[in-house]
């Protein structure tokens, strides 16, 4: 398995619906590595903030704007 089969989208969906728990749930179905990964890379994307640990992380305003744009949801409309 690599990182590319934990896509953006359900990287953010999952973060928005569990918060920091969402890494404790995303590796029940994929290996805690290509999680990692995964949230690195939205990391520096901008979609992704964090504190002192990758494994709280929030959403940032971009990352609320991506899922918005993906749900088709007007990126004005979110909080």
């Amino acid at each position: 398995m690599k990182r590319s089969d934990l896509t953006t989208t359900t990287l953010l969906t999952a973060i928005e619906a569990h918060g920091p728990g969402a890494f404790a749930v995303l590796t029940v179905g994929y290996p805690p590595k290509v999680v990692h990964a995964a949230y690195d890379r939205d990391l520096r994307r901008g979609l992704l903030e964090c504190g002192v640990s990758l494994r709280t992380a929030w959403l940032s305003p971009s990352g609320r704007w991506y899922l918005a744009r993906k749900r088709g949801t007007p990126p004005c409309c979110t909080s």
